[in-house]
């Protein structure tokens, strides 16, 4: 049997699996949610890969494919998924009121860095987006540029709001979300989405996708996860204004993809595209479990490392130049598995992701109709990180660290207000004024 027929057989067992997983996972609970859509996006990553390995000039990309690679890449996306599959078959009517105004505050916190990031854009729209759709290599130039300082990114701490804004850019879709299906605090809300929208163009003017996209996929998926928390007439507005939002957004990333690729030789913007979104568990499955060595952490754990360690690389530049023996770097996607088995190889891996995913799945059990708050967060972490590496890597890697680090405090101050609370009950008043 010839290479190309074997590996045609893989990549569409692989896809079928999904797509089983997918009845699986609807055959007793129809209801559509966050596992929904993260399985939905693994089937369409699937398809598109089969495209790409059969691509005229990205087939060369790829080496042969083997089955092992292609179940443990399963398996651990499946028990990444575990929360979200004992949500689903165990599902909640409502949240339950955390009673805190600290929520409100940090939404303050968030709004305010994100409009202290508006004169830049302001000062980037002519020669960023407009330039997008006017100058046919606007794209290609801006993130060439971009790519020109990548020496120097977390090296040192240059704008404060930036960094803060980019730590809590995550956690301001989860409280946008949780405030509509409050029904109230609605102008803390639409601020909350016009700072997720600040992080949606800071991208565009980069000349970069992949901030795009992760990003809409956290919606999508907050959406799903949220979704059945909202009433009717909310879930219609957010379904009309989405659909609306993401054609628009689209727009500058399929601008930004013909400017980088439309005019290379010998392949089209559609092979690119296929490459593009259809590469990770292709390339997991030629380089993720034998990539010729290790990382010792330091995609995946990086601020935590450059702690207690001083040669730490503090980019993808270094770190390239400090790992040649590799394989495959960070250029390519091998999906956040993968970003994993190349930081600390197969078996650690696996012991890594059962410890967290093994917490995760304890600590989100409900014994009754209602969630809590920080049950809930875990459930939105779990999700982003599927989510949004499905297709791409581990998205909380490097100076993404920060992200992981406001997550825990949010959960630890959530989790221990719960405690306090249990002790010392508010009475209605007091409830009153928390709100």
């Amino acid at each position: 049997m010839q290479d190309t027929t074997i590996n045609n057989i893989l990549a569409s067992s692989y896809l079928l699996l999904w797509v089983t997983t997918f009845i699986w996972y609807h055959f007793k609970h129809h209801s559509i949610d966050a596992g929904s859509g993260i399985i939905f996006m693994y089937i369409l990553y699937g398809i598109i890969s089969i495209d790409s390995l059969n691509d005229p000039i990205f087939s060369m990309s790829y080496n042969n494919l083997t089955l092992f690679p292609y179940i443990y890449l399963y398996g651990m996306m499946m028990l990444a998924l575990l929360p979200i599959i004992n949500n689903h078959f165990h599902p909640t009517t409502k949240i339950e009121d955390p009673n805190t105004r600290i929520l409100n505050y940090l939404s303050i916190m968030i709004i305010i860095c994100g409009l202290l990031l508006i004169p830049n854009i302001i000062s980037n729209f002519g020669t960023g987006i407009v330039k997008l759709f006017t100058d046919a290599d606007a794209g290609k130039d801006a993130y060439m540029e971009s790519a020109k300082g990548a020496e120097d990114t977390g090296a040192a701490i240059s704008n404060i709001p930036a960094v803060i804004f980019n730590a809590f850019s995550d956690i301001a879709i989860f409280l946008a979300m949780y405030y509509m299906t409050l029904n109230s605090k609605k102008i803390i809300t639409s601020l909350l989405w016009c700072t997720v929208a600040i992080g949606i163009l800071m991208p565009v003017i980069n000349g970069q996708r992949t901030g795009v996209i992760t990003s809409v996929l956290t919606i999508f998926g907050a959406y799903l996860l949220f979704k059945k928390y909202l009433d009717k007439k909310v879930n219609l507005i957010f379904k009309r204004v989405g659909i609306i939002s993401i054609a628009l957004i689209m727009l500058p990333v399929g601008a930004i993809t013909v400017s980088r690729f439309g005019d290379r030789a010998g392949g089209t913007v559609t092979s690119f595209l296929n490459w593009y979104i259809g590469q990770g568990s292709l390339y997991f499955n030629n380089y993720g479990l034998n990539p010729g060595g290790t990382r010792n952490g330091e995609r995946t754990a990086n601020l935590f490392l450059r702690i207690i360690k001083s040669d730490v690389p503090k980019n993808y530049v270094e770190r390239r130049q400090k790992y040649p023996n590799l394989e495959i770097d960070d250029y390519y996607f091998t999906t956040f598995v993968g970003d994993f088995t190349i930081d600390y190889g197969p078996i650690i891996a696996v012991i890594i992701f059962l410890a967290i995913y093994g917490w995760m799945y304890y600590k989100t059990k409900t014994r009754r109709d209602s969630i809590t708050l920080h049950q809930l967060l875990l459930l939105y972490i779990t999700m982003c990180v599927s989510m949004q590496g499905g297709m791409y890597l581990f998205n909380y890697s490097d100076t993404a660290n920060f992200k992981i680090i406001t997550y825990i405090f949010l959960y630890g101050y959530l989790r221990y207000h719960e405690i306090l609370l249990m002790r010392f009950p508010l009475n209605t008043k007091q409830k009153e004024i928390e709100k």
